[in-house]
């Protein structure tokens, strides 16, 4: 994500959704970078471009949405940092968790199954010295 801008719309089901980019594709000079489903019909789609191509391709895709949706939300945002590209992307956040990513880092093959035969015969001679 380099320079200009990106614009949010959120809408109450897909269609709405699709409604809206196609509305800011066909009138500015702006190009779709992501769609995400937020949860409970909820779907945000993201265009990027010259902050204001962005303003009039919000402003296009609010009315086409409107049609055939309800508009929840629009938002845009001139200039975002590069960290965001992390959130759009979904590279550091699962998409409609807001979790962080578990650690991908293998486990040693044959630990789980070391470890259980380790606590096996730690319980065997427990039962030994129980007997004695």
């Amino acid at each position: 994500m380099n320079s200009g801008a990106i614009g949010l719309i959120e809408t109450k089901g897909l269609v709405g959704g699709i409604e809206a980019s196609d509305a800011m594709v066909k009138t500015s000079d702006v190009v779709m970078i992501s769609k995400a489903y937020i949860g409970s019909g909820i779907v945000t789609v993201i265009c990027q471009g010259e902050v204001a191509a962005v303003k009039s391709a919000v402003e296009a895709g609010t009315i086409a949405a409107k049609r055939v949706s309800e508009v929840l939300a629009t938002h845009i945002i001139p200039r975002p940092h590069q960290e965001l590209d992390k959130i759009i992307s979904g590279k550091s956040v699962r998409s409609g968790r807001g979790t962080i990513p578990k650690s991908r880092t293998p486990k040693p093959a044959g630990s789980s199954a070391k470890a259980s035969a380790s606590s096996a015969k730690a319980a065997v001679e427990e039962k030994k010295a129980e007997k004695k």
